[in-house]
């Protein structure tokens, strides 16, 4: 007896010690992340720890995409002068939309990666079902879709990161004069035409100051607006999606512009917004002059759509070259829920639009509920019913883009539908894909 007690206790001793063993191995996994992936995925795609390429960026869009179908789609915009194409990425499935940019300046490509990695984590969150902060993730890009343009200057970009050899030797002798005899192009902030794109924008275009005489490595600002393809493809770009907000990152130097020549009653909604803006990130607002530089691509948003538009300028300036990749984290840390904030705004200022106005078409047909889904009194998320439909076969009887009005046990109600929908037409067993059902 006394042996088998021996043999009782070294058995439990060796159990105990091992699971004590995996926990302490599971806390040193979970505390010790590469740099820069704090609040990452647990097999994350975006690389913030190395310098970030356009081609790094191609491939990690490409494999969003293919990780979260539907909830992340991309396409081109455009093609910048040396064939790379300007790629623009959605996620959400919301009829409102917001814009997101980054890399309008070469050296500033890090905001290439804040754009990326937001649009990793936020995918990530709305697969998993969780929040970022205090915000819904899921309700927030159901509502809203963000869209991303992470690199609007992608030849800049690889001119400032890789040097000559990643262009022809033909435009070498063309690209070191602009950039003033060096060879050197860390500093390099213009197109690879020596353009800045964004001093290019019809925005009090003609009273740019302090712009060279010819192209260079910054600040010239063209012979007309929007002479650059990256130019026109936003510009385009932007009438095409239509959004409520605009954000476009640049850096550096922890402030935020948000005002030029605003509107008076536009003042109030667009400082208030400036304020959630500055609260969220630490950044100072810029206080608005009488004459400001104008070009850029949200001094055109502002005067051309009447609509509030943000340039949050990340990290501290540490010379004429790019930030050091340690000062992503912090900018993120700062960052990390402005994304979300901004397509919540987004959506309150598009449904304050549409909220009666918008249409919807008699629908007469059924749906296979797989899971409950939450009840709406109109087809909007503020208008929570509390009430969920539990999974089942509902009769349809109108439809507005992703959502369906059904018949409940309370009366009609809406409900909202992500992706693609079959329904069923009355008599019929076989299911049918609706028209507008699909998010691609």
């Amino acid at each position: 007896m006394n042996v088998y007690f021996s043999m009782t206790i070294n058995t439990k001793f060796r159990t105990t010690t091992l699971i004590l063993l995996i926990i302490v191995l599971a806390l040193a996994v979970t505390v010790c992340q590469p740099p820069g992936r704090a609040d990452a995925a647990p097999t994350s795609v975006v690389n913030t720890a190395s310098v970030y390429s356009y081609t790094a960026m191609t491939r990690d869009i490409q494999e969003l995409a293919a990780r979260y179908p539907e909830l992340v789609t991309y396409h081109s915009i455009g093609k910048t002068a040396y064939g790379r194409e300007i790629w623009a990425v959605k996620l959400g499935y919301g009829e409102a939309s917001v814009f997101i940019n980054g890399s309008h300046h070469a050296r500033e490509w890090l905001t290439s990666t804040l754009n990326m990695y937001m649009l990793e984590q936020y995918a990530a969150a709305y697969q998993e079902n969780r929040k970022i902060g205090t915000y819904n993730v899921r309700q927030i890009l159901n509502e809203t879709s963000i869209w991303f343009v992470p690199m609007v200057n992608p030849d800049g970009v690889t001119l400032q990161q890789s040097g000559l050899k990643a262009f022809p030797q033909t435009a070498w002798k063309a690209l070191v004069q602009m950039n003033g005899g060096s060879r050197s192009f860390l500093r390099w902030k213009a197109n690879a035409q020596g353009i800045d794109p964004n001093r290019q924008y019809p925005a009090d275009w003609a009273h740019i100051w302090n712009s060279p005489g010819s192209p260079s490595w910054m600040n010239y600002k063209g012979n007309r607006p929007l002479q650059t393809a990256e130019n026109q493809s936003l510009v385009q770009f932007t009438y095409q999606i239509d959004p409520e907000i605009a954000l476009s990152y640049h850096s550096a130097g922890r402030i935020l512009f948000w005002n030029f020549h605003t509107l008076p009653q536009n003042l109030m909604r667009d400082k208030r917004l400036a304020d959630i803006v500055s609260a969220i990130t630490g950044y100072t607002q810029v206080k608005p002059t009488a004459n400001p530089s104008g070009g850029g691509y949200t001094d055109w948003f502002i005067t051309t759509f009447g609509r509030p538009a943000f340039t949050p300028e990340i990290g501290v300036k540490q010379g004429e070259t790019s930030l050091p990749l340690s000062a992503f984290q912090a900018e993120w840390s700062r960052n990390r829920t402005l994304g979300l904030r901004i397509a919540d705004e987004g959506y309150q200022l598009w449904l304050n639009k549409h909220r009666y106005t918008r249409g919807a078409k008699a629908l007469s047909g059924r749906i296979q509920l797989n899971q409950p889904a939450a009840m709406y009194n109109e087809n909007n998320f503020r208008s929570a019913s509390g009430a969920s439909v539990p999974a089942q076969t509902v009769q349809v009887l109108a439809q507005s883009g992703q959502w369906y009005k059904i018949n409940t046990w309370l009366g009609a109600k809406w409900i909202y539908l992500p992706g693609k929908v079959e329904l069923m037409q009355e008599n019929e067993n076989t299911p049918v894909i609706s028209d507008t059902g699909s998010t691609k």
